[in-house]
């Protein structure tokens, strides 16, 4: 029997319906999608042949309910797999085919100095500074090469070009000089505060004065390795699980680390931040240090696999591709092994050791 009311319909007759089946069929009488189609309903109800009605009446709603299933489940495979690939990418843009990348960008940039450029130059060019300016470290010290100080830098300089025609040759001058192994600041720095901060940490940590340079400058791979990590986190914010947000995370601050991206590292203290968030219990924080150490394999694989790829020298999409399979493979062999469960059975072991040693000894 069907039964109208206000708030939707319920199937009487159900005989060849599973138990799950009936359930969604009793909730999607009050769900609001099916609320116009219940009142349509009421009057053929009334004066139809209510057994082969509810009939028909449950049919259709299970073979929406199982449309519905099928597309969901599509989706988060959809889902997964966008996953893999992403903390695969991420690794890539830290390793050697970055360079690769910005040679790319270079070829499409790439043309006779224009005016903006010279702008951006200014101070390097002008003889009494140049000298202390770092020579070829030039941009991180000259305030011409951050974005603000390059459009201070370009205003006005052709009295020919309108403001669109300033701004792009602007920005053109910038992926100019972002596809340089020197790459771009992102703030200007004074010389002789940077050279001795720098050696303090050299001094004292052991950080090399060149990553310190590349910490403070980005190039066009930094930029796609930053955009892919914010895309990442964008995607996973509420979607993924604690194990799942502590691997990406992990992904992150490995790439981050390995390539100097300064743009990486915010995202990753973020992301970061978000796995610490989601951590709410003990399991949970066991779920993070999982979530890290397979984080840490699937960039690992990656970087390694691109690695010996370029080692024997391969081509750049060769070792693309190996360095993607590597990273994908990982993903998934990795997410079968659990280190917190590992490390447990360890100590689990150890103590039953511990404890048969003891039981051996005599007592004296």
């Amino acid at each position: 029997m069907v039964k109208v009311n206000s708030v939707g319909v319920t199937v009487g007759y159900m005989g060849d319906f599973t138990d799950e089946e009936k359930s969604i069929l009793n909730e999607a009488a009050g769900e609001g999608g099916w609320r116009s189609w219940a009142k349509r309903m009421r009057g053929v109800a009334a004066a139809s042949g209510r057994r082969v009605l509810a009939k028909l009446a449950g049919v259709g709603m299970v073979t929406v309910w199982r449309v519905r299933v099928g597309g969901r489940a599509a989706i988060d495979g959809t889902k997964e797999g966008a996953g893999r690939v992403l903390s695969a990418a991420q690794a890539l843009v830290a390793s050697d085919l970055s360079g690769e990348l910005n040679r790319l960008v270079a070829a499409a940039v790439k043309g006779a100095p224009t005016v903006y450029d010279k702008a951006m130059d200014a101070n390097y060019l002008d003889p009494a500074l140049r000298s202390g300016l770092g020579g070829s470290f030039h941009r991180l010290f000259d305030g011409g090469h951050t974005i603000a100080g390059a459009v201070r830098a370009a205003r006005g300089v052709s009295a020919d070009d309108t403001v669109v025609q300033e701004a792009l040759g602007t920005i053109k001058a910038l992926l100019r000089d972002a596809s340089t192994p020197r790459g771009l600041p992102l703030a200007t720095w004074d010389k002789s505060t940077f050279d001795s901060v720098a050696a303090a940490l050299e001094s004292k940590f052991r950080i090399p004065k060149a990553w310190f340079y590349e910490l403070n400058t980005y190039d066009a791979a930094d930029l796609l390795g930053g955009a892919i990590g914010v895309v990442s986190v964008i995607y996973r914010w509420n979607r993924a699980d604690t194990e799942e947000f502590a691997r990406l995370a992990s992904v992150i601050v490995t790439s981050a680390a390995v390539s100097a991206n300064p743009l990486l590292m915010v995202v990753s203290v973020v992301a970061m931040a978000r796995a610490f968030n989601k951590a709410s219990n003990a399991d949970e924080f066991a779920e993070m240090i999982d979530g890290g150490f397979k984080g840490a394999a699937t960039s690992g694989a990656s970087l390694a696999a691109i690695a010996v790829a370029g080692s024997a020298g391969t081509s750049a999409g060769l070792a693309l591709m190996v360095g993607v399979t590597a990273g994908i493979l990982a993903y998934k062999v990795s997410d079968k092994v659990s280190l917190v469960a590992v490390a447990r059975f360890a100590k689990d072991q150890a103590t039953v050791l511990l404890d048969g040693a003891k039981g051996a000894i005599p007592d004296p």
